[in-house]
């Protein structure tokens, strides 16, 4: 069973759409951090075929890594 306070995925679902905003805002941009890379750290890279995914792993021997898949054309539908 996987174990999770609700609070941390809040936190990581700010953090891939933070990321998204970047690669739309930047289409050479492939990896985003919002700091210092260091140990616990949120990492994610631009992911799929077409570009509009965003994988978001945490530099932390226990967590799961997730692709948040067409997030980056999600956020362009909202914004509109």
């Amino acid at each position: 069973m996987r174990m999770v306070r609700i609070e941390d995925e809040k936190e990581e679902r700010e953090f891939a759409l933070r990321a998204a905003t970047a690669f739309d805002a930047d289409e050479h941009l492939v990896s985003y951090t919002d700091g210092d890379i260091k140990a616990g750290c949120f990492f994610a890279l631009r992911f799929g075929a077409d570009e509009d995914c965003v994988v978001v792993m945490k530099l932390d021997e226990f967590h799961e890594p997730i692709n948040y898949q067409n997030i980056i054309l999600f956020k362009k539908d909202v914004s509109e």
